[in-house]
């Protein structure tokens, strides 16, 4: 027979004596806040002047202080262009060190610098004479690295090959070999008249990031992509066509399909792939080239740009037009515009009509 389980009865609580304990008091010594508040002071010091106010991605940040600008204005423009932490620890730092007239000139600041090292600079430095520069509009990557190297009194060789060192771009601000051509752009700029090749990267990285303000940034939010993947974007609407008025129509289109996990099957990363930009015919053999920019063959983006991109087109890409078109073809009137469809039997009938037309005018390449 099995044993009768027994369960205790609960035991019940001991009856309060009734005496209250009294709180002991914290007692903290003069000393004790003394050095609390000088450690608290040490680390307040120690924050204004040596810790990193700067906020660029660039290794280093160029600026240039016009004729009358003071510490309190210079303050206010690195702010501005998102290239400082705080402006008030610079500004209390500058007015520490009676640093509040600026000399005119440009100056070279690095990523890392406290507000002491960035003032001491601006009060040491000496300046080196500048001069502007117009970087023309030149599609291809290799002619617009040759005229910037001649315009910056550079060697070609050296930028070409600080191009293609992997530690090199990456130090630029998080780049690799490919997508560090995102950082050329035509245009006017102030630059040394003497440069070194590192310098010529660092200035070109720095005026990147600043065409990147918060604006542009948030139209990459809705996008879904990052700055870099944006202006590669770009570079094959900018290849596309010439035509500005239809650039966000075709933006729209890779947009749908990236968003879709379709290749973007775009002719112009076939040819860039093949070094044959200017072919008006894609073939089975351009299409069967394995590369990492033939986007018929491989998801996504190419890892760079296949061109170099204007500003404008940017800013096109970026306010592209929503629609519900996945295809687009070269019109047959030959007028570089593009016929645009929903669905793959719609694009056929114009690819159709674009072949005969370009069949007519003998037109095999």
């Amino acid at each position: 027979m099995a044993k009768k389980r027994v369960i205790p009865k609960p035991k019940s609580p001991k009856k309060s004596s009734g005496r209250r304990i009294k709180p002991v008091p914290l007692k903290i010594s003069s000393r004790t806040w003394f050095i609390t508040f000088g450690v608290l002071v040490l680390f307040v010091t120690w924050y204004i002047t040596y810790a990193s106010n700067t906020a660029f991605r660039s290794p280093a940040f160029y600026i240039y202080v016009y004729r009358g600008m003071d510490a309190e204005a210079l303050a206010d423009s690195l702010s501005e262009r998102d290239a400082i932490k705080s402006k008030l620890t610079f500004r209390w730092m500058a007015s520490i060190m009676n640093a509040e007239k600026i000399r005119p000139g440009m100056y070279r600041f690095e990523k890392g610098w406290g507000n002491f090292h960035l003032l001491s600079y601006i009060n040491t430095e000496e300046l080196r004479p500048t001069q502007l520069i117009d970087l023309a509009e030149y599609r291809s990557r290799k002619r617009t690295i040759n005229e910037l190297s001649k315009l910056t009194n550079t060697e070609e060789k050296e930028l070409l090959g600080l191009l293609k060192d992997k530690e090199a771009t990456d130090n630029l601000g998080g780049f690799t070999t490919e997508s560090v051509y995102c950082i050329f752009r035509p245009g006017r700029y102030r630059v040394y008249k003497k440069m070194s090749a590192e310098e010529v990267l660092e200035y070109m990285s720095c005026q990147y990031d600043l065409f990147w303000n918060k604006d542009r940034q948030d139209q990459c939010a809705e996008l879904d992509l990052t700055e870099d993947e944006t202006v590669i974007l770009a570079s094959i609407v900018y290849s596309e066509t010439k035509q500005r008025k239809e650039m966000p129509d075709i933006a729209g289109v890779y947009i749908n399909r990236l968003h879709d996990n379709m290749k973007l099957e775009s002719d112009p990363t076939v040819l860039f792939a093949q070094s044959k930009m200017d072919s008006r015919r894609v073939t089975n053999e351009h299409l069967a080239i394995k590369s990492d920019y033939n986007t018929y063959k491989r998801k996504g983006l190419p890892p760079g740009p296949i061109c170099i991109v204007p500003a404008f087109v940017i800013d096109e890409v970026l306010e592209y037009d929503q629609h519900a078109y996945y295809y687009f073809c070269a019109k047959e009137d030959m007028s570089g515009t593009h016929n645009f469809a929903k669905n793959f039997t719609e694009h056929k009938a114009n690819a159709d009509r674009y072949r005969k037309a370009l069949n007519k005018k003998k037109i095999y390449k």
